[in-house]
């Protein structure tokens, strides 16, 4: 009878052990997988704060002047102007070529342009005084210097490539007054009509700092000028590079 009250005690023993282990284990498990997803939780929510941080960096070290993001708005206008230095071949009188490529002797160039959604309306005055390696003559007059004044007037395209670099193309008119240089009276300039193209490029340096080339094509037209049948000046070609100061309004 004492034997197997024993026995009965070390099997209650035996079960309440195992069930205590049992238990022991589970709250263990429970815990180390409880700590393990708020360490996950933590190390995830640190991540993503280093995430955002090195966005924030990167999109406030590449973010634009506030002129630039004016400038890839359909609505960017503005005024520019300056001044140009010019290559010059003329073709006058009697197929007479002349051409000179002194930028800064044979004269200068002077423009004022309105922009907006990608039009320009330009006024350009070109200044040129030539000199021909001969003497030729025009309506009894004579010489080898040649003053020529050309006030133009343009409709431009102006499509960006990138946020700095921009073409055009355009047309306009070209009033010009011809004259043999030297000579004192206003009255000796021959006034004519050309009718002007245009194409060339622009660039960026700087918000406000505008580098222009512009290669211009006019051609006398006969039918809207007052003058001789025979034109002083048939027909002009100018490559001219501008240093445009850009005012955005």
């Amino acid at each position: 009878m004492k034997n197997y009250n024993y026995q009965s005690t070390l099997k209650n023993f035996k079960n309440s052990a195992f069930h205590k282990s049992v238990l022991f284990l589970f709250i263990l498990c429970s815990f180390i997988i409880f700590a393990g997803d708020l360490n996950a939780q933590k190390f995830l929510s640190l991540e993503q704060s280093e995430m955002e941080e090195r966005s924030l960096e990167e999109r406030t070290a590449t973010k634009e002047p506030k002129f630039f993001d004016s400038r890839t708005s359909a609505q960017w206008i503005g005024l520019y102007f300056g001044v140009g230095f010019r290559k010059v071949k003329l073709q006058v009188a009697d197929a007479v070529t002349i051409s000179d490529s002194d930028g800064e002797a044979n004269g200068i160039g002077f423009n004022l342009g309105y922009f907006w959604d990608e039009q320009v309306l330009e006024y350009e005055r070109q200044v040129s005084i030539v000199e021909h390696s001969e003497s030729f003559t025009y309506q009894e007059e004579s010489g080898q210097k040649l003053e020529v004044i050309q006030n133009n007037f343009w409709y431009i395209q102006y499509p960006k490539i990138n946020r700095d670099f921009y073409l055009h193309y355009g047309s306009g008119l070209q009033f010009t007054k011809t004259r043999f240089a030297g000579t004192a009276s206003n009255d000796a300039y021959e006034d004519e009509i050309a009718l002007g193209i245009e194409t060339g490029f622009s660039y960026f340096v700087t918000s406000n700092l505008l580098i222009y080339y512009r290669f211009s094509l006019g051609q006398h037209l006969t039918f809207l000028t007052s003058s001789s049948s025979n034109p002083f000046l048939k027909q002009s070609q100018l490559h001219t590079i501008y240093l445009n100061y850009f005012f955005p309004l």
